[in-house]
């Protein structure tokens, strides 16, 4: 006869293996939260980039209203950061400024020197204020580099919508056969756009135009005004699509050629301290020698 504890034993077994099947198993797509991505506004990309809002973003998001407080949007929207995370940043740096002369100074009690407590009531402060602005600094440059790299996405869009356009493709249907080309974050960016104008109902070159006027980029608002300049009066826009192209290759190449001779010039004075180091380390011994014979 089985004895009833075999019993609960087994079924305990297969509850438990069953349940960690269940858990293994990939879970369905949420539609609510597809719904909410695909109807979102603009303003609320980078808002709903992380469905899990952690208690960093949170602290973030209770700071966005503090008096003083300037969150370059369009900056974040191009590096894909959230305003919450942003202020969390700023409050996070200030608050380590603020603690690290004290800290330094408590070091200093334990090692048997001890600073004067004036040192964290001065530094502190500056430190902190130095701390809240840093991540200002870090996000422009992030995004200054975020941006040529969507200005080069741009201008491979620019060529890609043309070639599709003198396929016979038509104007909507070219923008999104470009989109779907790229695996880039440029083009992410604009199949998003264009999933959110064709669930809304609105014309491709309506949600470029919604896009572009979030990251601020002019090429991406020319690209909408030729296509719906195509798409209403049937326009051919192939020549004006190349050319528009071309032109943004053309500023994009200038812009490197001159951050090319700037750092050329910044090299000029390194390279001449260290001409001259070498041109005294080879001097200097005869002229020494022949000071002393004399």
């Amino acid at each position: 006869m089985i004895s009833i504890w075999a019993v609960l034993a087994g079924a305990l077994l297969l509850g438990g293996v069953a349940a960690i099947a269940a858990e293994l198993r990939p879970a369905p797509p949420d539609l609510g939260q597809a719904l909410d991505r695909l109807h979102r506004t603009p303003a609320d990309h980078a808002e709903l980039t992380d469905p899990d809002v952690s208690w960093v973003d949170r602290i973030g998001q209770s700071s966005l209203r503090l008096p003083g407080a300037r969150i370059p949007r369009r900056q974040l929207s191009l590096i894909g950061r959230t305003p919450a995370r942003f202020m969390a940043h700023k409050l996070l740096f200030a608050l380590i400024g603020l603690m690290a002369p004290g800290y330094l100074v408590l070091i200093s009690v334990l090692v048997g020197f001890e600073l004067p407590w004036v040192v964290p009531l001065l530094a502190g402060p500056a430190l902190a204020l130095l701390g809240w602005l840093l991540p200002d600094g870090i996000v422009a440059g992030e995004a200054k580099e975020a941006r040529t790299e969507y200005l080069h996405g741009i201008a491979a869009y620019l060529e890609l919508v043309a070639l599709e356009r003198a396929a016979d493709c038509g104007p909507a249907e070219a923008l999104r056969r470009a989109a779907a080309v790229g695996r880039s974050t440029v083009f992410r960016r604009i199949r998003d756009a264009l999933e959110r104008a064709a669930t809304d109902r609105l014309p491709p070159w309506d949600g470029l135009d919604a896009l572009a006027t979030e990251l601020g980029l002019t090429p991406l608002q020319d690209v909408a005004d030729i296509m719906r300049l195509s798409g209403s009066d049937g326009a051919a826009v192939y020549d004006t699509l190349r050319a528009r192209s071309k032109s943004l290759r053309d500023e994009l190449l200038a812009e490197d050629l001159a951050r090319a001779n700037t750092d050329s010039e910044r090299m000029v004075a390194p390279g001449a301290a260290l001409t001259l180091l070498m041109t005294v380390l080879i001097v200097f011994p005869a002229l020494y020698q022949m000071f002393t014979v004399i």
